[in-house]
């Protein structure tokens, strides 16, 4: 997988997100900004050059990519760019800011053969929960223009191509409201027919650093909302619902050696700057490999100072902003990983 940043600007103080939430200057230990155009388009080209291939590259880190004015086009650009070197392209936005106008820009600009996956947080089914989860109002527009874009992807030769997730994150502030969420996102997924494309309803539990007591508490509230909800996995040709049943290595696993973090292998990302870090929970960019304008992206993530970061994983030896994060919880670090490192 592969995150490039648009921008590390966000219009929510969402709680979960301390770097909104507590309004930091600065989120990378740089001056906030927004991924120039022909860095973008550069960083993009090398990776062909590099004859790189990824799962899948997501627009997204620590903002909304809805707030740069180019993302209808960046995620044009990265289909015709990338067209075969990855399975699919995927934006994450709270979608306040997509119009109408803008979804139908994006939808403008699919590239035959490579699929896009929106991906939309919204975390509440009233305006009152999701002020104070979300720290800002914007639900009713969010739904808004969410719904104007299922109505204009029945309308593509190939509705297919465009899978949208709608995201609850429990947590003490919305979990009375995952069942109403539920039934609220099944009807508005569902009510078009077969020829709709495909939605998805994901249930994700808090995250919590390091996990320990925090993560404990988290994860019993989680369990205890989808039981009281009555919220099951389901896995249908048009509808899913997902639940989270993975977890990230915690402090407290005293019967878990902690392993190496595959987050270090297989989850690179660009910062809006153009910096390649190795990790997308490394909020101060401790892991900084260096500038995509000044070097090769392979260059970079199999250079020496990636190779001593995993070999210290390897070797049971995790300082800096490694020592306290819970890891890297969606991927299995496998043989193939030792062909860099």
């Amino acid at each position: 997988m592969l995150q490039i940043e648009p921008t590390d600007h966000c219009n929510l103080a969402c709680t979960m997100c301390a770097p909104h939430a507590e309004r930091w200057e600065t989120v990378h230990g740089i001056p906030k900004g927004y991924l120039n155009r022909a860095l973008y388009s550069r960083i993009l080209r090398g990776l062909v050059e590099d004859d790189l291939r990824f799962d899948h590259l997501i627009l997204q880190w620590l903002g909304d990519p809805s707030l740069h004015p180019d993302l209808e086009w960046m995620l044009g650009e990265a289909g015709r760019v990338l067209q075969d070197r990855v399975g699919y392209v995927r934006f994450d936005s709270n979608a306040i800011l997509l119009s109408p106008a803008r979804m139908d820009r994006i939808l403008a600009e699919l590239t035959p053969g490579v699929p896009l996956t929106c991906v939309f947080t919204l975390d509440a089914v009233t305006e009152a929960t999701y002020r104070q989860t979300k720290g800002r109002d914007g639900l009713d527009r969010a739904r808004r223009n969410i719904r104007h874009l299922l109505a204009r992807r029945r309308l593509l030769a190939n509705p297919g191509q465009v899978r949208v997730q709608v995201q609850f994150v429990i947590q003490p502030s919305n979990a009375h409201e995952a069942g109403d969420f539920l039934a609220y996102w099944r009807e508005a997924l569902s009510c078009t027919g077969a020829a709709q494309g495909h939605g998805e309803i994901l249930f994700k539990p808090l995250s919590v650093s390091g996990g320990a007591a925090g993560q404990a508490a988290a994860n019993s509230l989680y369990r205890r909302t989808l039981l009281e909800a009555g919220i099951r996995p389901l896995a249908g040709d048009t509808l899913s619902v997902t639940t989270w049943e993975d977890r990230p290595w915690q402090r407290d696993d005293a019967h878990a050696a902690r392993g190496a973090c595959p987050g270090l292998w297989y989850t690179p990302v660009i910062r809006q700057d153009g910096h390649l870090v190795m990790c997308c929970a490394d909020l101060h960019s401790e892991l900084d490999l260096g500038s995509l304008a000044e070097h090769g992206f392979r260059t970079l993530w199999e250079g020496p100072r990636a190779r001593a970061e995993r070999q210290k994983h390897r070797a049971g030896v995790f300082d800096g902003v490694c020592r306290t994060c819970g890891g890297i919880n969606w991927y299995t670090l496998g043989p193939e990983s030792s062909a860099i490192g």
